[in-house]
């Protein structure tokens, strides 16, 4: 009896390893795999595309103010890396604006001073899986969008993955508080192609106002995803923004005004933040110059 008791015993701290083990290197690996599929999906779309141009339209909320967008990418080496240099020429309330991106550098013009603006590259604009940092990043899950399946990835260096990492970090320097943000990705099972982006902001405004806590979400959801040639383009791409009032620490009479006040700004977010960018056009392989991406001879 106690043989076989012991045999059992066996058998189970076996299995319990077993699975220790298993989940250990899932949970150690989902990160990097999906991170994978999303590299070598990109680069079998993208193998034979020289340069492409996109052409963007966007309506309601504060899109209403800008014109067509234009972006221009051209494959490049780079310091033994090859990437897209990227032009993006918009209009935005009659003040034309154009900024580049040539591997090194982010260039760009101040359509109010005229002065051309030039900072160090700190991220990959156009392919965001080379800007996800695995150690602030983590595996969620799945779930599922419009009937697809999606795996679910929190990023911590969210400003740096999706966003502007240096002009957020300006910004709430400036405004004498600080700002935090992280976000999620949402990638398909099928396409590894991100389906939805979610970023979170909180940021604490000066003691003046009363020290209060804002957390915005801007929510964008890439829909309408078309073959163009090799490459898959998402034709819709819908973004929402709401805001919501950290109140801890304040007494009854400042939370009221407080979120009065936030009342107001959530009217104004949910008009403003909500619209929606359509491609219009998609031109591949055309023979872009390499003169639309030199950053000094912006005027």
């Amino acid at each position: 009896m106690l043989r076989v008791n012991k045999k059992i015993l066996i058998g189970m701290i076996i299995v319990c390893l077993i699975l220790f083990l298993s989940s250990t290197c899932v949970a150690g690996m989902s990160v990097q795999e999906v991170i994978s599929n999303m590299q070598k999906t990109y680069e079998k779309q993208m193998k034979g595309i020289n340069d492409y141009t996109i052409v963007q339209k966007g309506t309601g909320g504060v899109a209403a103010l800008a014109g067509e967008t234009t972006t221009y990418y051209k494959k490049a080496e780079i310091k033994g890396e090859v990437i897209y240099k990227t032009r993006t020429e918009s209009v935005v309330m009659g003040m034309a604006m154009v900024s580049i991106y040539d591997g090194n550098y982010n260039w760009s013009n101040n359509p109010m001073t005229g002065e051309i603006e030039k900072k160090i590259a700190e991220y990959n604009p156009g392919q965001i899986w080379k800007n996800i940092d695995l150690a602030k990043s983590q595996y969620l899950g799945e779930e599922g969008i419009d009937g697809e399946k999606t795996y679910i990835l929190q990023i911590d260096n969210a400003l740096q993955v999706m966003g502007n990492q240096q002009a957020m970090y300006q910004q709430g320097s400036e405004s004498g508080g600080f700002a935090e943000a992280w976000g999620k990705l949402w990638i398909s099972s099928k396409s590894w192609m991100p389906l939805r982006m979610l970023m979170e902001f909180k940021a604490k405004s000066m003691e003046e106002a009363g020290g209060m806590t804002m957390i915005m979400k801007m929510t964008t959801d890439l829909k309408d995803y078309r073959q163009v040639g090799t490459m898959l383009h998402p034709h819709q791409m819908v973004m929402s923004t709401t805001m919501e009032l950290d109140t801890t620490g304040l007494s009854e009479e400042e939370k009221e005004e407080r979120e009065k006040m936030m009342q107001m700004m959530s009217a104004m977010m949910s008009g403003m933040g909500s619209f929606t960018i359509e491609t219009i056009d998609i031109k591949v392989n055309t023979g872009l110059s390499d003169d639309l991406f030199d950053g000094s001879k912006l005027e």
